[in-house]
């Protein structure tokens, strides 16, 4: 697996959360209400959330015709890091970590350690910034952009975040108010990131780093502002660290 897949893990493994934050945190008292008013009043039961941890998520890699299964932790400290997993029969074949300029990656099984930055010319050299991954882990995190939200009264509600170079839109289900669909696309780059929701899960497409690839993730469970040490440093004799740009 070539180190661009690692990085891809690193993003793509965010997607598996569902629609459990509003869910399990929502209290039986407050009524159902569907759309942007519906949303928005889920949002101020939701203003003490400041870090979700999602553990033993499942996920499928398909790339290069070879099929990938490993078991996903991602915790997610509020404007301040993401965090990211990966185990395959018991063994952590990945850890990551993305902040709002940097993403680093720990290759276990070859001893690499990959760095590189999110931000490069045309803006962001990737279809996504930090800021669009936190969002696609929860819910909870659109609640700051509750201005940019479209809806359309009917199925959808549509979160604009486009850029200069970059489109972005996030829809969900005006009803269970659950992710359905993204996309980002890169203008200048022509880099792409799609998801869409297929059954229990979560089918994600993407071009950019490597060639074509998708990845379906569900299930996990989830605790809320539970305090997790992370940590990202390796013996230096036994890893080589590589800085990509």
């Amino acid at each position: 697996m070539n180190r661009g897949l690692w990085l891809i893990l690193v993003a793509m493994g965010l997607l598996f959360y569902q629609c459990r934050t509003v869910k399990e945190i929502q209290k039986a008292d407050i009524p159902e209400i569907k759309g942007v008013k519906g949303l928005a009043s889920q949002c101020v039961a939701l203003d003490t959330i400041q870090s979700i941890l999602i553990s033993k998520a499942e996920a499928m890699l398909i790339f290069d015709g070879e099929r990938y299964e490993v078991t996903l932790t991602l915790y997610s400290r509020k404007d301040s890091i993401l965090y990211l997993s990966a185990v395959n029969s018991g063994y952590e074949i990945l850890r990551a970590s993305v902040m709002s300029d940097s993403i680093k990656v720990i290759n276990r099984l070859n001893r690499i350690v990959y760095r590189a930055p999110l931000e490069r010319r045309f803006g962001y050299q990737y279809p996504v910034n930090f800021r669009d991954l936190q969002n696609l882990v929860s819910r909870y995190y659109l609640c700051d952009d509750m201005e940019l939200a479209r809806d359309d009264m009917e199925k959808t509600i549509e979160f604009d975040f486009d850029e200069e170079y970059i489109k972005k839109r996030l829809y969900l289900n005006r009803d269970l108010l659950q992710l359905t669909r993204f996309d980002f696309y890169h203008q200048r780059t022509r880099s792409f990131l799609n998801g869409e929701r297929v059954d229990d899960g979560f089918k994600v497409y993407s071009n950019f780093m490597i060639t074509e690839f998708e990845i379906l993730t569900k299930g996990g469970a989830v605790t809320y502002n539970r305090p997790l040490e992370i940590k990202m440093d390796v013996n230096p004799r036994k890893y080589t660290f590589t800085e990509l740009r």
